[in-house]
């Protein structure tokens, strides 16, 4: 019943979606209109749920799964994608510190040899022994550069050593998270191959007008991705901000084309944020709509596409609406676009409190 109540939400979901968004809205990239949609009236889900049999609301409930398992998938393309591609640039980095570390190790063995051949200094005997004043600021200076020189050969290796460990330590995080990344990979087309096979075998068993049904579900499915896709903000397009108001009276930063005011559920949680940006630019998102890393949207793994989160960390506030998949690294809630983390003001992982909200009509 589970199954059934979830897929009855996603479609929900999929048929507001197609009624909030314009059907011939002009294209104004300097100013977007996107219209959020929500499902909330679990009344109206159960009494759909209620209108089906057991088989069409199973067939229905695959056909939802094997549509997330496939979002999930090209989520995960881009992003092993990207990740093959740090690990190329990394390697290359890494190359680089390593190089470096040898010519800085060169010159400290020939300096430590320099050293040998000519035994001890003492530099007070030095000093004593010069034949005059101006001799022995004359030693004085060498000695000075002497022991610059040693200095600065003893510091370039340490900075090169700590460089060339750091970017392997990178090469190696990059690699455990493309591990990761296919084996989340392997483990969703697995399912997806068994959901299709269940399907397949249950829809002969189908009446023509359970089959309608579920190609109805398809279509509405294709044109919410469809529409989706059109609500994209072009890339290079400047996107204005505004306040929005999260009744009764907190504010909230948001994307000028955002709605203004909005209730909350009384839905709230702790998210473990992390974020990406210029690499999946002009992607299509799971949604299928443009990844565009300077609007403020975010990727999570189980909210509905068009959720809208009230994002707070500290004294900084931000409305993002969910329109991708991920993160797919273990221990993170939600993957930011880079204006959304920038906004909230980090650059690495954050924990910040999610609030869904939706617009006040």
């Amino acid at each position: 019943m589970r199954g059934s109540y979830r897929l009855a939400g996603v479609l929900m979901v999929a048929a507001l979606v197609v009624g909030c968004f314009p059907a011939n809205a002009p294209a104004t990239p300097e100013t977007p209109v996107i219209d959020i949609p929500f499902a909330t009236d679990t009344a109206a889900l159960g009494a759909i749920n209620d209108q089906l049999d057991a088989a069409t609301a199973r067939a229905l409930a695959i056909e939802t799964e094997v549509a997330a398992l496939r979002a999930d998938n090209a989520a995960l393309e881009a992003r092993i994608a990207v990740t093959a591609e740090r690990i190329r640039l990394q390697r290359a980095e890494l190359a680089a510190a390593e190089a470096r570390l040898a010519e800085a190790r060169g010159r400290y063995e020939k300096r430590i040899v320099v050293v040998y051949k000519h035994g001890p200094v003492n530099p007070l005997t030095l000093l004593l022994t010069s034949e005059s004043v101006g001799d022995m600021f004359a030693r004085a200076s060498l000695l000075s550069r002497i022991a610059e020189e040693d200095g600065r050969v003893v510091s370039d290796l340490n900075l090169a050593a700590a460089n060339a460990r750091y970017q392997a330590s990178a090469l190696d995080d990059l690699r455990a998270q493309d591990v990761e990344l296919k084996r989340v990979q392997q483990t969703r087309m697995e399912s997806l191959q068994e959901m299709l096979a269940e399907q397949e075998a249950l829809i002969t068993s189908l009446t023509k007008e359970a089959q309608a049904v579920l190609l109805a579900a398809r279509k509405l499915d294709a044109d919410t991705r469809a529409r989706w896709k059109d609500s994209s903000v072009p890339n290079g397009s400047v996107i204005e901000r505004a306040e929005a108001i999260v009744l009764p009276d907190r504010i909230f930063l948001c994307s000028a084309y955002m709605p203004r005011t909005y209730r909350t559920t009384g839905h709230s949680f702790a998210a473990v944020c992390s974020w990406y940006g210029n690499e999946f630019d002009g992607r299509p998102t799971a949604s299928g709509q443009i990844f565009n890393e300077d609007d403020f949207t975010c990727a999570s793994r189980t909210l509905p596409f068009g959720t809208v989160l009230a994002l707070t960390r500290g004294a900084r506030r931000i409305i993002v609406v969910v329109n991708d998949r991920g993160p797919f690294i273990a221990g993170r809630d939600l993957d930011l676009s880079k204006a959304s983390a920038t906004a909230l003001g980090f650059s690495g992982v954050a924990t910040v409190n999610a609030e869904v909200v939706v617009p006040e009509t």
